[in-house]
């Protein structure tokens, strides 16, 4: 699957928008997730990160991309589906 690119999206402050200056993101070489996170990784893009809404008010969701921008496959996936080390990847910046 090679590198996924991580963005932490919205919560109450809308983090990752288009007019945010505090860009979330990330990202970590799929083979280096456990075999759990890898299986939870797949799971979601099987779902095409559809799983229930998450139930946190003003909640971060996360943007998942493998493949590559170009070509590459994006979900969108709740904080609390997430594989922590999904989240640990992500890096908080100015751009």
């Amino acid at each position: 699957m090679g590198i996924l690119k991580v963005e932490r999206i919205g919560g109450l402050a809308g983090f990752g928008g288009a007019k945010s200056l505090l860009k979330s993101d990330g990202e970590i070489a799929f083979s280096s997730l456990s075999l759990s996170d890898q299986k939870t990784v797949e799971a979601l893009f099987m779902a095409k990160g559809k799983a229930e809404p998450s139930q946190i008010r003003d909640g971060f969701s996360y943007r998942v991309t493998r493949g590559g921008e170009a070509a590459g496959e994006t979900i969108l996936v709740s904080k609390d589906k997430m594989p922590v080390a999904l989240i640990a990847c992500v890096k908080d910046r100015i751009s």
